[in-house]
């Protein structure tokens, strides 16, 4: 049941079959996407998995545990494992980049270069984003027969910039924080003085940008989105909302305006904001279309037994609403996750990952011990520590190390090695390394004994040498040649050398957390009760990951099930002139943006 993207052609009940698929596989595997890695030595999460799975995942490569959330597996993988994977794949939209020209009936939009001026302060990722998007926003207006354009949650206005002064739409932007309307209204005079004076032969004229400090939603000091539809003159906006409490105002201080024509646009607008958009879409004959791109999924209200609010962030259609299938805080950032990314990670890099969240885990068991108040909480703490713990690793591969085969040459080797690849990684661009996976050495855990299974051997051309598993980047060896290809480095020595980082790693989050200091036998005590399965966080972190895009297809579809259903009953009840139409559409390219998934709705025909 792969979808590539759900046509304006697609009706309920392809999306409903679709939902209710997703629903019975997450059931199934409830007890993985409801477990959190934070707990994975204190509910040694390693003994829910399949034995045959978790045996496998061990002796795997990291680069094969990194490939899993995309579908790919490996020949030799149980069966019921390589099922798994491949219908977690199935049943997630597909998230390829379509050719927005070939696949959207949009009246011969070009999609306009952003230049060095407007593109001024932009990352490459925005820049992507906001090129594609903004002719695809400006196609949607010439079908809908509208000038007007609301950025919501603009941010610091790079959309609403181009939309203005390249495609010579009226925009608002709308965001919460006054800083960025500041930002939005400085760049915005700049950006007019310049293309006025480019087309002052051609007696042509832009218009910035209006600015709007809003809070939009329907909490306290909110204002509904509704409320901005007819605000558009320049004096309107100054008079209603120049208070700082827009809730004070009544939402029908414009409601003499009837010839209003909106099309409402978010780039990534957060939590339940994409789902405030669509709802103002459906309910506001004004908005004649929506165009949204969402992120923040951990951000949404859900709804619960115990909750009693009018609207939620999800579910919001009644098809997934019957399915009774409640997410939780934890699913939701899960669902966070890209696939298209983790294909890309260095996988030296990946295993440092996993060490911090085994660092995580084990530092888990420290607060439930010793501060259980805190640890009811599950505090966020981030990477606290991480220089400090990269330090530390450039100063222990300058230190002896032990010699159980007396070679002098192998512990030098080791050294001059170790500096060279950490030199290496800190140069890297990359938040993971350069390297594809095309282009860098195999990485395979070791088999044997409990006490060094928890080591990797690094191949590479005709030689190759066993390592820590959890090392920094700077601690796995390339490229050893003195080495022979059964040498060993003490298994004791490493599990040492890990428990000293995790004692760099847990200090400064006590501090952070403004708790009492430890001894630091505790933290060694600690990290000797887990060493024997911290190399099973990575396989169960990546089998977790591969729910991600199921669990972020299962929201997303939601969305468009809403709009639909919505759109059948106000079909049946003959309350709109045209019909309403929406698809589900992949825009960007998913490993520069990983929210790539964009809900299209607008009225009449597509």
């Amino acid at each position: 049941m792969v979808v590539s993207m759900y046509s304006a052609a697609q009706d309920v009940s392809d999306v409903k079959l679709h939902v209710t698929a997703i629903a019975t596989f997450l059931r199934r595997f409830e007890w993985l996407w409801r477990s959190h890695v934070v707990d994975f030595f204190k509910a040694e999460l390693w003994g829910k998995v399949d034995k045959e799975w978790i045996a496998c995942l061990r002796l795997a490569s990291a680069e094969s545990w990194l490939l899993m959330p995309s579908g790919i597996v490996q020949e030799g993988w149980p069966e019921s494992l390589k099922e798994f994977v491949r219908t977690a794949g199935q049943l997630s939209l597909s998230r390829g980049q379509v050719d927005v020209a070939s696949n959207m009936s949009f009246p011969g939009t070009p999609q306009a270069p952003i230049g060095s001026v407007l593109a001024q302060g932009m990352s490459v990722k925005k820049r992507h984003e906001i090129g594609i998007l903004a002719a695809v926003i400006a196609g949607t207006a010439e079908l809908s027969g509208s000038k007007d354009v609301i950025d919501v949650g603009a941010g610091q206005g790079y959309l609403a910039l181009v939309l203005a002064f390249e495609y010579r739409l009226s925009v608002t932007a709308v965001d919460a924080c006054a800083h960025h309307a500041d930002v939005t209204n400085k760049r915005a005079q700049r950006i007019e003085k310049y293309y006025n004076t480019r087309l002052r032969k051609s007696q042509q004229a832009v218009r910035a940008p209006q600015t709007v400090t809003c809070r939009v939603g329907t909490g306290e000091f909110s204002a509904a989105l509704s409320s901005l539809l007819p605000a558009f003159e320049e004096s309107k906006l100054s008079e209603v909302f120049a208070n700082e409490r827009p809730a004070d105002h009544d939402e029908n201080t414009f409601a003499d305006s009837k010839n209003c024509s909106v099309v409402l646009a978010g780039l990534h607008a957060c939590g339940d904001l994409s789902a405030t958009m669509l709802r103002t879409f459906i309910e506001c004959k004004e908005v004649t279309a929506v165009i949204n791109v969402a992120c923040c999924y951990h951000l949404l209200t859900e709804e619960s037994s115990n909750d009693k609010k009018e609207f939620y962030g999800f579910p919001m259609s009644e098809g997934v609403s019957n399915l009774g299938l409640e997410l939780g805080r934890s699913a939701r950032e899960l669902a966070c996750e890209s696939p298209d990314r983790w294909k890309e990670h260095h996988p030296t890099r990946a295993i440092q990952n996993f060490e911090l969240h085994a660092f995580r885990a084990a530092f888990q068991l420290i607060l439930d011990r010793y501060y259980p108040e805190t640890a009811d909480n599950r505090p966020s703490v981030g990477r606290v520590g991480k220089s400090r713990r990269r330090r530390k690793a450039r100063q222990a591969a300058m230190e002896p190390l032990p010699d159980n085969s007396g070679n002098g040459t192998i512990q030098s080797n080791i050294r001059e090695t170790m500096l060279e690849c950490e030199n290496r990684t800190e140069t890297s661009d990359h938040p993971l390394g350069t390297s594809t996976l095309s282009t860098i050495p195999k990485l395979d855990v070791l088999p044997g004994s409990a006490q060094d299974g928890n080591t990797l051997r690094f191949e590479h051309v005709e030689t190759s040498c066993s390592i820590n598993f959890g090392a920094d980047p700077c601690e796995l060896v390339e490229n050893v040649g003195d080495l022979n290809p059964s040498s060993t480095i003490n298994a004791e020595f490493a599990v040492e050398q890990q428990a000293a980082r995790f004692e760099d790693y847990a200090k400064p989050v006590l501090e952070l957390l403004d708790l009492p200091p430890l001894s630091s036998s505790v933290f060694r005590c600690i990290w000797s009760e887990v060493a024997a399965h911290q190399d099973l966080v990575g396989p169960f972190y990546s089998l977790r990951t591969v729910l991600a895009p199921v669990i972020e297809s299962y929201i997303l579809l939601d969305r468009l099930l809403y709009v639909k259903e919505r759109a059948e009953i106000l079909a049946s009840k003959d309350e709109m002139s045209c019909q309403i139409t929406s698809q589900l559409v992949p825009l960007f390219e998913p490993s520069t943006s990983p929210r790539n998934m964009a809900i299209i709705a607008r009225r009449g025909e597509l």
